[in-house]
Order: C-alpha cells, then structure tokens, then sequence
C-alpha cells in the first residue's frame, strides 16, 4: 500500500507547475503645488483635499480614527526613492510609509502562492487540515498518514488545466472508517475546487458529517459559501481580468450570500469568520448591493481590531477604491469617513479653466450642506469639507477663516490640515500674519509627509513675496532638497547663485547653483557674467558619465569646459565665449555656442522634450513666478538664421548654417532647436539654396534630404 501511496502522491505532485510572477511599472510628473484642485496620479499631499488621491484622503483619516493603519502589501513595481519629503506623493509610497510593510518581504512577495486566485488560501488551509486530522478520532494511524501525505503534496496553481480531484480520490480509497471517509470527502471536494470544478467540490463538500470533526464542519460548512461564490464569478470576468457584459451569475450570488450568512451565523467568531465577512464583500459587489457594500465597508473601517479584519487598512482602502469607490455616490453612503471621501473626490475640478465644461461639474455647496447631519458627532471633519470647497471649488479663502478659526496644533492628519488650509487661506488674501501661520504649520508637522506639505506651501509664499534669499539662510525652516533646488534652478537671480556656488550648504546645491548660473548666463547672452563666474567650477569637478541617468544634468557642471568640436572646428567654449562678448553676431563663435548647445543635448526643445531650466513651471506652482534672468533664450536656429543672412559671414559659415537650419527638423519634420516651426517650404528653400550656391561645400554633399 505504501508503494502505491507514493506513486499516486507523485502522481498528485506533477500536476502543478511551479507559479509565475509578473510585475510592471509607470511614470508619474507631480506637480509641485498645495493647491491641488485635480488628481493625475502622483501629486498628492499631507493636506486632505480633493486632488489627492483618494485613497490616500481615506487612509488619513482611517490613521486618525485608529492611530495605525499598517502593515501595508508590497507592490509589484518600484516605488519612487525620494531625497526629501516635499515632493508630492502617490498612493504606494504614503502606503508603506504609513502602513509599514511586514519585514523582511521583498517588493512583490507574495509568500509561495500566486496571489489573487483562490489557491492563496492552500498553504493555510492544508495545515488546519493536517491539524484536525491529527486530533480526530476514530482514525486508524495508516489513514492519517495518507490523509495527511495526499494534503501535503495539494500544492495547486489554480489554472484550471490540471485536474488533481481524480487522482486524490484514488489516493484516498484505502481510508473506509466513517469519519476518514468524511475526511477525505473534505480532502477531494479541496482538490476539486482548486481545480476549478466547483459542482463536483460543492458536492464532496457537502457530503461531510458534521459529527466527524468540529474543525471539519466549520471548514465544509464555509466551503460551501466559498465553492458557490467561485462557481458564480466563472462568467464575471473577461479573459483580461475585467469585468465582464454578462456578469457574474446572479442565481449563485444569491445562493453564496444564504450560504456565508449561515456560515456566520453558525460562527459568529469562527475560525474563517472574517475571511467570510470579505468575501461577502465580493458578493455584494457582484450583485450590485450598493447599500450592503458600503455597510460592510463602513464596518470593516470601524473595526481597529486588526485580527477581526481579513486585510489591513491601506489594501482595505485599495480593494475599496477598485470594488466601491466609481459605483457609490454620497448618498449611498452614511459613514462620515467614506462619506467625506466620496465628498472630496466630487469637489475636483480641472486646473485649466478650458478644460471646465468636460467631465462631471463639482459638488455644489448647496448639495454639500445637505450631508450634515450624517456627520453628526464629526463636526470637525464636516466644517473642513465645507472649507475645502470653499478654497478649492468657489475660491473664496476668506470663507475659509469662518469656517475654521484659528487653533493651536494637535496631532492627526485632519487637525493639520485644517491648520494648513487656514494658512493657505491667509495667504491667497495676501494676509500679513500668512508667513506667521505657514512658518507654524511646518513647526506643527509630526506625522509622515506633513512638513514637506507645509515646507512648499512656505517656500511658494517666499517665492511670491519674492523673499527667496531668506529660504537660504541660516536659520531657514526650508530644508527639503528639491524644494531648494527647484527655487534656484527656476526663480533664483544670478546674485544668490553666485553666492551659494561659493559658499552653498550641499556639495548637490553647490552644484545645481553653479550649473544654473552659467547655463542661464550663456543662454541668456550674459557672456561676461559668464567668463567672470566660470571659476566657480572646482577643478577636481568631473564630466558625468553618459549613462549616469540617476543624476540631474544640472549638476554636470564640467560641462562648461567644453574643449571643441572638429566637425565644424570650434574652439573651448571660454574662447567662444569671449569672442561673443567681445562681439555678440560673430557668425563663427554663434555657430559654436550652436555647436555646444547641439553636442551637448541642451536645445530648448529636444526630441520633443523641454529642457528642464528652460520649461519654467505653471504660475500656481513652485518655480513659477517670473525668471530673475531677463532675456530670450539662445536658439540655434535664430543663430543660424543669422548668419545665413550675414553677407560677411563667408562662404563655409553661410553653408553650414543652411545645413543645421535644415538638419534643425531631422528626422521627422520636428523642430528640435527651439520651439518655433518654419513649413516644408522654408525647409526646402534652404534645401535649395544651399545645393544651388555652395555646390563643392562637405554639407551640400551630406545633405540629402529637407524632412
């Protein structure tokens, strides 16, 4: 027996293959604002508003009403690695930093099974069996040992292609006592519903006598619920995983839905009693059930007992922002935490007015008013949410101070952000005291991503009072790095760049100063500035690496000791420079100030990509206000136009500004040298002119084509 025991085990363990994994990624811009009126994804703050993501509003909340919300899962690609907290946020990274991940999982884990079928339970659910077997009597030790021997070889990958049920029931047929036989009835029904045939594991199940083990009464009792379920969500999806035109079967919802509340109704604290309480979740998501969804919800969110959960905080607000959040509007919603989240999202509108007539107008403050007395003891959060629209949908901060008067700082999320909205307020009606209350807010921050929230909301005052040098002084309350730099490398004028590339705080702000200078110095047509700062570069500094992707151009500062280029010959920049200075259209030195700018990938419009210091930020963001460095920025093309109209510029500088004006649009007709756009025509003309007056010169034989 034991021979042929091992050959169907065997025969068991083939049939699945070993789980595959897969993981993906995006790419996200935030923007660098408080005043987020719209969501795109990654620009959310520390302050609860509309356009944070609304995940993210709930776990605030969640963390206030319970003071811990992890562990958090792991997500399956990157997480963004950030130098300070001021940048805003997406939804994974304040996830596992609020919601601390258990140690020692990797990105992506998800323990030995494939997460998200039904075999997640097989691991857990094979030890409660092998348990209750070893505790039940009636059982002769030769039917333990293949009871348990058959279970621990069920490692099932729930594809359907496998059919482990048959073999398991020849593996079985040895145990003939009364409650073996309900045991291994248990054991098939197991390998049946992994298998995918749910009527055949709904039978099995149902054939175990409750009499024989409490253990296997509960467990049959529940997989029946569960069996059904499954069996109903077989036409719920597409083969994308999307939700399918014919929907779940409505039948088997219903009949899942009288067997889970029997379940629990049988065990109210039973061992699968909150897992039960999940996957009712899932029924009444499949049917619809608007109400008992957000009941659950609701209930689940109220519930700080983490063991009474069947999932922590923040993948409960991921599966209730992929289950719920598009289906429920406010008034099917009663809690006051789901309420508000709800509320926020409707508040949203577009930051670009053109854009105002698209999509679903905001809530009205009318409409608004009407869910106040479903925040009946939440007072607090109800006056903010009438804040918040007052500050996000109708502009009229003054509003603002009624409604929330002035407080000392307290801990949680709501009480901040009622704090910093206040301030925001003071500072959008140019209040005096708004540098006073903004200066509190980022004293007041406790709580992860709150100082950098309020670190921006100061720095953007600064900008605006044009008061910037005061952020780099000593004492300044302004220490995220990217907030730094994004002041200097946008607003900062040429006299605190000078100053912080001698004597800055970082060696990176050091740099990212430097780099500024000279780069606006050069592309602004301050030549001598140029020449007089050049020595601010140290000289141990070293050219980055071409592939060196993780750091900003703008600390490539060695790239200013450009030595040349052969091509067309051009001297070190200082040279060209200096020639520049001494006359500004000489055509030979423009054309290599181009040759620098081409060479080096620093064209305003590169690829279809702005450059980074020339692609001033939006007006209500951090950089924003107007450049400190008058002037038009340098254009290649406007150089060559130049010179191609320049008598005195000789024969070799005409033709080879014919072919870089024309080469301005290789490969794909596409202006990569400034923003501007000449026709076909244009192109072709310089075509033209250049085959037709300088036949014998290299750049009329290269030049094949006008795009």
């Amino acid at each position: 027996m034991k021979q042929i025991l091992a050959a169907l085990v065997m025969a068991l363990s083939f049939l699945y293959a070993v789980p595959a994994s897969a993981s993906g990624d995006s790419t996200c811009y935030p923007d660098w604002k408080v005043k987020q009126t719209d969501y795109n994804g990654c620009s959310s703050t520390a302050l609860i508003s509309p356009g944070n993501d609304t995940r993210i509003n709930l776990l605030m909340l969640l963390y206030d009403r319970h003071g811990a919300v992890g562990p958090a899962s792991h997500y399956s690609y990157d997480i963004v690695e950030r130098r300070g907290e001021a940048e805003p946020f997406d939804w994974p990274s304040f996830a596992l930093k609020l919601g601390p991940s258990p140690a020692g999982q990797d990105d992506g884990s998800t323990a030995d099974f494939p997460f998200g079928t039904r075999c997640m339970s097989n691991m857990a659910a094979g030890a409660d069996f092998i348990a209750a077997v070893g505790r039940a009597k009636g059982l002769s030790e030769a039917e333990k040992a293949t009871l348990t021997a058959v279970r621990t070889t069920l490692k099932p990958e729930c594809t359907g292609e496998a059919k482990a049920a048959p073999v398991a029931q020849e593996a079985l047929a040895q145990v003939q006592s009364s409650n073996g036989r309900s045991f291994a009835a248990y054991l098939v029904g197991a390998a049946a519903f992994y298998d995918g045939d749910f009527a055949a594991a709904h039978a099995h199940f149902a054939r175990v006598d409750p009499k024989a083990s409490a253990w296997l009464a509960e467990a049959a009792t529940y997989m029946l619920a569960r069996t059904t379920l499954n069996d109903a969500m077989e036409t719920a999806f597409d083969e994308y995983g999307g939700v399918s035109e014919k929907g779940a079967d409505t039948n088997r919802v219903q009949v899942a839905e009288t067997e889970f509340k029997a379940y629990l109704k049988a065990y109210t604290d039973g061992k699968y009693a909150v897992s039960a309480k999940g996957l009712l979740r899932r029924v009444y998501w499949l049917g619809n059930r608007k109400d008992a969804l957000a009941a659950e919800y609701a209930a689940q969110f109220a519930q700080g007992d983490a063991a009474k959960r069947n999932l922590s905080f923040p993948d409960l607000v991921q599966e209730f922002d992929i289950k719920a959040m598009t289906q429920l509007k406010p008034e099917d919603v009663k809690d006051p935490l789901l309420l508000a989240a709800l509320l926020l999202r409707d508040m949203r509108r577009p930051d670009d007015p053109k854009y105002a007539d698209y999509g679903t107008p905001p809530v009205t403050r009318a409409a608004l008013d009407a869910f106040k007395p479903a925040f009946t003891g939440e007072e607090a959060l109800f006056s903010y949410l009438q804040a918040v629209h007052a500050f996000y949908v109708v502009d009229k901060p003054a509003d603002v101070l009624t409604l929330i008067p002035p407080t000392k700082a307290q801990s949680g999320y709501l009480e901040y952000s009622r704090m910093l909205l206040r301030a925001l307020a003071l500072d959008a009606l140019g209040d005096p005291t708004a540098q006073a209350a903004l200066t509190s807010a980022v004293s007041a921050a406790s709580l992860p991503q709150q100082r950098g929230a309020a670190e921006l909301a100061l720095a953007m005052h600064a900008e605006r009072a044009k008061s910037v040098d005061a952020v780099f002084g000593s004492g300044s309350l302004i220490r995220d790095p990217d907030v730094r730099e994004i002041l200097l490398r946008y607003h900062a004028g040429p006299t605190l760049l000078r100053k912080l590339a001698a004597s800055g705080g970082s060696e990176r702000e050091k740099q990212a100063a430097t780099y500024t200078l000279l780069y606006k110095n050069l592309t602004r047509g301050f030549y001598a500035d140029f020449l007089r700062d050049l020595p601010l570069i140290p000289a141990q500094a070293k050219r980055r690496a071409q592939d060196d992707y993780e750091s900003p151009l703008y600390t490539d500062i060695a790239l200013f000791r450009w030595s040349g280029s052969t091509d067309f010959a051009c001297p070190a920049l200082r040279a060209v420079v200096a020639n520049l200075a001494a006359k500004p259209k000489d055509p030979t030195a423009l054309l290599c100030l181009g040759e620098f700018i081409r060479l080096n990938g620093l064209d305003p419009e590169y690829y279809g990509v702005t450059r980074s210091l020339d692609d001033q930020p939006e007006k209500d963001e951090l950089g924003g206000s107007p450049s400190q460095f008058p002037g038009k920025r340098f254009s290649r093309l406007d150089a060559y136009k130049t010179v191609m109209a320049d008598p005195a510029a000789g024969a070799g500088n005409r033709a080879y500004a014919l072919y870089r004006a024309v080469n301005c649009y290789a490969p794909a007709g596409y202006n990569g040298c400034d923003s501007t756009e000449a026709t076909k025509a244009q192109r072709k003309a310089w075509f033209d002119q250049l085959k037709g007056q300088y036949p014998t010169s290299i750049w009329a034989k290269k030049l094949r084509y006008y795009w």
